[in-house]
C-alpha cells in the first residue's frame, strides 16, 4: 500500500494496530530484560536489588549518549540520502563506529572512577555499596557493545532497515535472561558469581545485539580529514536528543537521593516501581512510536483533521491500556512487590507508594503523547519545554517538597507532576489549534489550483541561484531566463513537489520560514520537514532532467551537484542597500526590513546546512557571486556574459571578487 494510501486515508485504528505489534514485541522483550535482571538479583540477595536501582540512573545515562549520537547520525544520513547523497550518507556511517569506540572509552574510564563516590553517596549500606560498585563497573566499563549497537542500529534505520535491529534487541535480551540464572546462581557447574554474573549477562546481551547489526550497520572509516566536520554535524543533530534523554538520568537520581534519606529500602521500591512501570508502558510507548509518522504525513499534507483523529485515538487507546496499569498498581501492590522481594520493609513502602504512583498512570497518557505530537508536526520547542517540564522543573523540586511532609507523601510527586505535565500540554495544544496553517486549513488536494506541469525545454544550462533576502535575486532570475528563453521555476517548483508529494503547497513553501530561531536543527528533522525536503529534492532533479531553466532557492545548486551543465549562482548586497530593497517591496520600516532580512537570511543558512552540511553563501560554493547593487540589469548581464562564456569557448573563469565580494557571503 502506498504511503498516501496508508497515512492519508487509511483508518487511523487500523494503521494503529498494523504499526503497533512489531513494536510493542520489541518493547516486550527489552521490558522483560530489565524485570528478569531484577527478578534474579532479587532472589538472590536484597542488596543487590538496592544496587540495581541505584546504578540505573547511570545506565539510562550511558543509553543516551549511546542513542543520542546514533540518532544524529541517523538524522544527517536521512538528510543526505533524502537528496540522493549516498557517497556522503556512507561517509557519515563510517565515522559512527570510531566515535562510539571513542565515547565508550570516556564513559567507561569516567564512570570505573566515580562510582565509588556516586556509591557512597547514594547509600551507607556497605553491602549496597559493594554491589553498586561490582555491577556498575561491569556494565559500564564493558558497555561497547552498547555504544556500537546503538550506532549500527541507526545506520541501518536510516537505510529503512528496521527489521534486522528488532532481531538484534529481541536476541539480545534472550541471551541475558538465559545468561541472568546460569551466571548468578552458578548453575550446570558454572561458577556463582551472584550481582557480578548478572551484570555479565546483561553486557553479553549487549554484545550479541552488536553482532547481529555488525553486518550491514558497519560502513568503513572515510578520510581522516572529514572527521571534524562530520562529528560537528552530528553532535549538533544528536545533542537535542542526548539532554532530553539524560533529563531522565538526573530525575531518577534526583529522586533515588531524596529517598535515600529515609532508607534504602525506599530507593529499592523506586527502582521496583520503574521495572513494573516499563512493563505496562509498552503499549503507551508503542504508540508513541507509531503516532509519529501518521501525524507527520498528515500535517504536512495539511490534513488536520486527520492529526486530531490521530491524537485523540492515540489518547483513547492509551487510556484504556493504561488503566490495566492503574488496576494492577492499586489492587496488587503487595503481589507485585513480592515477585522481587521479601524484604517486608520494602513491601511496605513499595505497597503505598505504588497506590499513588497507580493513579499517575492516566494522566501519564497526554503527558508523554503531547511532546510526541508536537515532536511529529516540527513543534520541536513545545516538545522539548514538556519534557524538561516533566523531569527537571516538576519531578524533583515536587519530590523534596513533599518528601518533607513524610515518605508516605513523597509519592504524591508522580501523579501531580503528571497533571501538571498533561495541562500545560493542554495549553498548548489549543495554542496549536490557533496557528493560521491549522485553524484555515482545508482539505485541499496537492494540485488544487493552479495546473502545474514541467514546462518545455532543451537540453543546455542550468542556472541555480541563491540570494540574499532583499537582493533581488528572484528578479534577477525571473529576467535572466526570460532573455535565453527558458523555464523559470520558484513558486512552480513548490507546486510541483506538492503535486508529487501528495503535501500541501504552503507547507513545503515555507519549510525554512517556519524553524524556529531556538532548536531550529531539531525542526528541520522532523519528519514533517523531511518529507517536505525529499519532495523538494526529488522535483529539482526531475526539472534538470527535463532541460535548461533557471531554480531559485531550496538549496537547488547542492541538490544538482553531481549534475552536469549546471551554473551556481550567489546573489548578495550590501545590507542598506537590501534594506531599502524590501522597504520599497514590501512595504516595511527600516526596523522591520532590518529584523525581516536578518531572521529570513538565518533561515536560509540553516536550511542550507541541514542540507548540505556547507555554509551557506561560502564563496567556494558557487562558480559566480553578484553583488546586485550595481542594479538588476547590469547583475542579469553579468549572469548572461558567463552563461555565453561558459557554453562557447570552454571553461574560463571568472574573478568572484569583481563585484566587490569578500570570503564570505554570510557568518553562521
Amino acid at each position: 500500500m502506498e504511503q498516501t494510501d496508508l497515512f492519508g486515508t487509511e483508518k487511523i485504528s487500523k494503521i494503529l494496530f498494523r504499526l503497533a505489534p512489531p513494536v510493542m514485541l520489541a518493547q516486550l522483550i527489552q521490558a522483560l530484560y530489565n524485570i528478569v535482571d531484577s527478578f534474579f538479583v532479587g532472589k538472590y540477595s536484597d542488596s543487590g536489588l538496592t544496587a540495581l536501582s541505584i546504578i540505573y540512573p547511570m545506565q539510562l545515562l550511558m543509553i543516551a549518549f549511546a542513542v543520542g549520537t546514533g540518532v544524529g547520525i541517523n538524522t544527517v544520513m536521512a538528510a543526505k540520502l533524502g537528496t540522493g547523497n549516498r557517497k556522503e550518507a556512507d561517509e557519515y556511517a563510517g565515522v559512527g563506529t570510531p566515535l562510539a569506540v571513542t565515547l565508550w572509552f570516556l564513559f567507561a574510564v569516567a564512570c570505573y572512577l566515580i562510582l565509588p563516590f556516586y556509591a557512597r553517596v547514594s547509600t551507607e549500606s556497605e553491602a549496597v555499596i559493594r554491589d553498586v560498585i561490582t555491577y556498575g563497573r561491569i556494565v559500564c566499563v564493558f558497555s561497547f557493545g552498547l555504544f556500537l549497537e546503538s550506532i549500527w542500529t541507526k545506520v541501518l534505520q536510516s537505510n529503512g532497515n528496521m527489521k534486522t535491529p528488532m532481531i538484534a534487541q529481541i536476541i539480545g535480551a534472550v541471551t541475558n535472561i538465559i545468561l541472568d540464572p546460569l551466571l548468578i546462581f552458578g548453575l550446570f557447574g558454572l561458577p556463582e558469581m551472584g550481582i557480578a554474573g548478572a551484570a555479565i549477562a546483561t553486557v553479553a546481551g549487549q554484545i550479541v545485539a552488536a553482532l547481529v547489526v555488525m553486518k550491514k550497520g558497519f560502513h568503513k572509516s572515510p578520510k581522516a580529514e572529514v572527521y571534524p566536520h562530520h562529528i560537528a554535524t552530528i553532535f549538533r543533530m544528536g545533542v537535542p536528543n542526548i539532554l532530553m534523554q539524560s533529563t531522565y538520568t538526573f530525575y531518577i537520581l534526583g529522586l533515588n537521593l531524596i529517598l535515600a534519606t529515609f532508607c534504602d529500602q525506599a530507593v529499592t521500591a523506586l527502582g521496583l516501581y520503574y521495572k513494573w512501570q516499563t512493563f505496562f508502558y509498552i503499549p503507551l510507548g508503542a504508540m508513541q512510536t507509531c503516532i509519529v509518522p501518521i501525524i507527520s504525513y498528515n500535517y504536512a499534507a495539511r490534513n488536520i483533521d486527520r492529526c486530531k483523529k490521530t491524537l485523540s485515538d492515540s489518547v483513547i487507546f492509551g487510556l484504556v491500556l493504561m488503566a490495566v496499569g492503574t488496576l494492577c498498581f492499586l489492587f496488587l501492590p503487595e503481589q507485585m512487590l513480592r515477585v522481587f522481594t521479601k524484604d517486608e520493609q520494602v513491601i511496605a513502602i513499595g505497597m503505598i507508594g505504588f497506590r499513588f504512583v497507580g493513579i499517575s498512570f492516566l494522566p501519564m497518557v497526554t503527558s508523554q503523547i503531547f511532546p510526541v505530537f508536537f515532536q511529529a508536526v516540527g513543534a520541536s520547542l513545545k516538545s522539548s519545554a514538556l519534557t524538561i517540564l516533566r523531569t527537571v522543573v516538576l519531578f524533583v523540586p515536587l519530590g523534596y517538597l513533599f518528601s518533607l511532609l513524610g515518605l508516605d507523601r513523597f509519592w504524591l510527586t508522580f501523579p501531580v507532576t503528571e497533571v501538571v505535565t498533561s495541562t500545560i500540554g493542554i495549553l498548548f495544544y489549543r495554542q496549536f489549534l490557533q496557528k493560521d496553517y491549522v485553524s484555515e486549513a482545508k482539505p485541499l488536494r496537492a494540485d488544487d489550483g493552479d495546473v502545474v506541469a514541467l514546462k518545455p525545454s532543451k537540453p543546455g544550462v542550468i542556472i541555480t541561484i541563491a540570494r540574499e533576502h532583499g537582493s533581488s535575486g528572484k528578479q534577477i532570475g525571473k529576467l535572466v531566463a526570460q532573455k535565453l528563453g527558458i523555464p523559470f521555476y520558484y513558486k512552480e517548483m513548490v507546486a510541483l513537489a506538492a503535486h508529487e508529494s501528495g503535501l500541501d503547497r504552503e507547507f513545503i513553501s515555507d519549510i525554512h520560514k517556519n524553524a524556529p530561531d531556538a532548536l531550529h536543527d531539531l525542526y528541520l528533522s522532523s519528519q514533517a520537514v523531511q518529507r517536505a525536503i525529499k519532495a523538494q529534492a526529488l522535483i529539482i532533479r526531475k526539472i534538470a532532467a527535463n532541460g535548461s531553466c533557471v531554480i531559485v532557492g531550496r538549496a537547488a545548486d547542492y541538490v544538482l551537484r553531481n549534475h552536469k551543465n549546471v551554473i551556481r549562482v550567489f546573489i548578495h548586497a550590501p545590507l542598506e542597500y537590501r534594506i531599502g530593497r524590501v522597504m520599497e517591496v514590501y512595504g516595511d520600516t527600516p526596523d522591520e526590513a532590518r529584523r525581516n532580512i536578518r531572521r529570513s537570511d538565518k533561515a536560509r543558512a540553516s536550511y542550507y546546512r541541514h542540507i548540505s552540511g556547507k555554509r551557506w553563501g561560502n564563496v567556494r560554493n558557487y562558480e559566480l557571486v553578484i553583488d546586485s547593487s550595481v542594479g538588476v540589469e547590469k547583475s542579469v548581464e553579468t549572469v548572461l556574459d558567463y552563461v555565453s562564456s561558459m557554453t562557447g569557448a570552454g571553461e574560463p573563469t571568472i574573478d568572484v571578487f569583481a563585484c566587490g565580494r569578500d570570503q564570505s557571503v554570510q557568518e553562521e
